[in-house]
């Protein structure tokens, strides 16, 4: 995965995959994969409707169709593993937050 920029804030890692922000936050239950939207206007921070969760030890696409369990997960897994070892050295917090949540997958 090409991945350029990575980015923290309090609980969530941000980076631009083929220019593209893409999200990753951190919640109470659950993790959100979402493409960040930006429109011509300032709107403020806007995500996508289709979203990659994590929670209950399951993966699980939303989406304007519902919410549908993804049967093989292991790619998304092993890609939010591999993006939050770039950030173990300068957040350490952050990333044994993320280590601690993924470590049910």
């Amino acid at each position: 995965m090409r991945v350029k920029s990575v980015n923290v804030e309090r609980n969530k890692i941000e980076f631009c995959y083929n220019q593209v922000s893409v999200t990753i936050q951190l919640l109470d239950n659950e993790l959100r994969i979402a493409e960040e939207v930006t429109y011509e206007v300032a709107t403020g921070q806007v995500f996508s409707i289709m979203q990659i969760v994590l929670k209950q030890r399951k993966v699980f696409l939303i989406s304007p169709f519902g919410e549908n369990v993804i049967s093989d997960p292991e790619n998304i897994i092993d890609g939010l593993k591999d993006i939050v070892e770039m950030i173990k050295w300068r957040h350490k917090s952050l990333y044994l937050k993320f280590v601690n949540f993924l470590s049910d997958y």
